[in-house]
């Protein structure tokens, strides 16, 4: 046993006044006046026998209560298991406020965020008021400590829900940090604790949700890589189930500038995403604000996905050809997004080819050191190729260009031999949106082979002996397209087939950047957004919505505005993008899906993660009260022992009146 102020154990003293009053009582004579001798003896022996009990019980009652006072002021307890382990006076409180904390909480009809919050006021209560506070959220960039609990109380009433992910919390030497969360598997790592000093003692205080079901948008797509103005859209949602039961008859709307555009309702299956198309027009603004909307309690920040419609631009088609193969400009003339443009093999526009979007090397019987030069550079850069080898038998320079883009191809002379091609595989991503109806035996045209190549990126299209006739190969940042036949009807049936139009278009769309997504998350570091010539200046650009106004770090480069996302942009919704008060672009955020899946840690499985080896690390089982209170108490101040004397001081106290009346 220890006290907390011995001084007052000098106070003890004191015991020897009732002693000193007892001896003084003992000595003074009393008189006692009687009527008859007779019963002198026997009444003297009776009350000189309980007068001396009673004044002993009197003095004990007087010692004890004089002791047990002054054990109350000295205020001893029991040293606890874990006393002396830190010797600092910070402690810290931190509070997970991402939006997964707008779940229920098991027991309590609240938000496991005002749980949490309350709960977290209750720990100023265990420490003394010389210590510092600290509260800390996932906003928190540093430390904000408060000389006094009245104070961190009120820091802890401001918090509010936030789309940063939780913090990888600091601490301070010798302090105790309090971490109140969900624990969501998809979030929290032991490494999350990773930067905590090892003198710190880490409670972790899990909160136990009512439900881990929740629904929500997870991204949304396009049909046609094209955003025509005024033209009809094909919009893919993808709906995520995240809970354990269906869910059934799920209303979804589609609001196009403030505007309702469709609504339909989609069934749910458990534990899957499930994909919905919506067919509708858009009308002939620059830009068209979207949001795809669905109804779910009690998580809501994931009920609406934004994001925005913004026409897109043409497609710049290079081609360079012989004329010895088939003319592509009837076939790309028939989309007026496509911007073609046909070069001879010895009057090529250099400096046209960088700024193309993909460039078809067409039956081109000899590939010169430059153009081979320059493909290379294009390619390495981000562009597209699609080559295409001659019907002749000169094949001069292609050996070379392979060798530069690194790919590992042979041309020879092609044969009168044909061989049918395989089907497209149904799953393949560069068929998606063609077959309105998929069949496996569909007729399918021959071709010659006098190209081939290994270790594709991609095998499109196959010969019947599974060798490849149309291939992707993925270089630098750019990709390449071979196609093992030339487009010449004498040694390719694909030249007079249905197929070839699809082919040739999935090949110059796959080539065109959409240079604005339709989205981005708030969890991305850096997006890229075009800049025209009209809206590219000096001047610094900002990201607004209604009155929220934010200055992101920015790069012009190449054509493109590089913004870093502020971390204290965590509100999902469309920002207009703004040049010196003008509005130059608009651009939708949302909030990180992984936030959606409610899955949390139990008690249990925290343990696990944290291992036995971290001693400084303490995990408690969930509760209603703070179960942590007594616990904590127990290892860290001990047990308290100033209320039993205070107990014991009135019960003397009593006892000395009740003899003193009484007896």
């Amino acid at each position: 046993m220890a006290f907390l102020y011995p001084v007052f154990l000098f106070a003890l003293a004191a015991t020897g006044i009732p002693v000193i009053l007892h001896l003084v009582q003992l000595r003074r004579a009393k008189r006692v006046e009687f009527s008859n001798v007779r019963f002198i003896k026997a009444s003297q022996e009776v009350t000189a026998s309980q007068r001396k009990l009673k004044d002993l019980l009197i003095l004990l009652c007087r010692i004890l209560f004089i002791v047990f006072l002054v054990l109350a002021f000295a205020q001893p307890f029991l040293p606890g298991t874990a006393s002396g382990v830190t010797a600092g006076n910070d402690v810290m409180v931190a509070v997970d406020n991402s939006y997964s904390m707008q779940n229920l909480h098991a027991e309590k009809d609240m938000s496991l965020l005002t749980y949490a919050t309350d709960k977290a006021k209750t720990v100023f209560n265990l420490f003394p008021p010389a210590s510092v506070f600290s509260v800390l959220d996932n906003n928190s960039v540093s430390t904000n400590r408060y000389p006094s609990a009245g104070e961190a109380v009120s820091a802890l009433n401001t918090v509010d829900y936030s789309s940063n992910r939780s913090s990888n919390y600091k601490s301070v030497p010798n302090a105790h940090l309090f971490l109140f969360s969900d624990f969501q598997k998809n979030q929290f790592t032991s490494t999350s604790l990773a930067k905590l000093d090892t003198s710190t003692q880490v409670h972790l205080l899990p909160l136990e949700a009512l439900s881990t079901a929740n629904i929500f948008v997870d991204s949304v797509y396009l049909e046609d890589a094209f955003v025509r103005p005024g033209g009809e859209l094909v919009l893919h949602v993808i709906v995520q189930n995240a809970g354990s039961e269906d869910r059934e008859d799920v209303p979804v709307k589609l609001l196009v500038n403030g505007d309702q555009l469709a609504a339909l309702s989609i069934n749910l299956p458990a534990k899957q995403a499930t994909e919905a198309t919506i067919n509708f027009r858009t009308g002939d603004r620059e830009n068209n604000l979207a949001a795809i909307t669905i109804d779910d309690y009690p998580v809501e920040f994931d009920n609406t996905y934004y994001f925005v419609l913004t026409p897109s631009k043409g497609v710049s088609i290079v081609e360079i050809s012989d004329g010895k193969t088939i003319n592509l400009k009837s076939l790309y003339s028939k989309e007026p997004l496509f911007n073609y443009t046909l070069y001879n093999a010895g009057n090529v526009n250099y400096g046209r080819i960088g700024e193309a979007d993909v460039v078809l090397l067409n039956g081109l019987e000899t590939i010169s050191t430059a153009l081979a030069t320059t493909i290379t550079n294009y390619i390495q850069e981000g562009g597209t190729v699609m080559v295409l080898p001659p019907a002749s038998g000169s094949l001069n320079g292609y050996e070379s260009f392979f060798n530069q883009a690194g790919i590992s191809a042979r041309v020879s002379v092609p044969t009168g031999n044909r061989s049918e091609l395989l089907p497209p595989a149904a799953n393949n991503p560069f068929f998606r949106g063609i077959f309105a109806d998929y069949d496996k035996k569909m007729q399918m045209p021959s071709a010659v082979r006098n190209l081939s190549w290994s270790r594709a990126s991609d095998d499109i299209l196959k010969y019947r002996g599974g060798t490849a006739f149309l291939s992707r190969f993925d270089r630098g940042k750019g990709q390449v397209y071979l196609m093992a036949a030339p487009l010449h009807e004498d040694h390719n049936a694909l030249v007079n087939h249905a197929l070839l139009l699809p082919v040739m278009y999935k090949v110059a769309i796959s080539g065109y950047k959409q240079e604005q997504e339709l989205a981005y998350t708030l969890s991305s570091n850096t997006i890229k957004l075009p800049v025209t010539q009209a809206t590219a200046g000096e001047g610094i650009y900002k990201l607004e919505k209604d009155s929220l106004s934010f200055i992101p770090e920015q790069q012009l480069r190449g054509g493109n505005l590089y913004l870093n996302i502020p971390p204290d942009l965590n509100e999902a919704g469309i920002y207009n993008l703004t040049l010196n008060g003008v509005t130059a672009g608009t651009v939708a955020f949302n909030y990180d899906n992984r936030e959606s899946f409610l899955e949390t840690y139990t008690p249990d499985e925290l343990r696990t993660i944290v291992g036995s080896d971290r001693k400084n690390i303490h995990v408690y089982d969930y509760g209603d009260a703070f179960s942590v209170k007594n616990e904590f108490e127990k290892r860290y101040f001990g047990v308290k022992l100033w209320k039993y004397c205070l107990i014991l001081c009135l019960f003397f106290l009593m006892a000395e009146i009740a003899l003193i009346r009484f007896l």
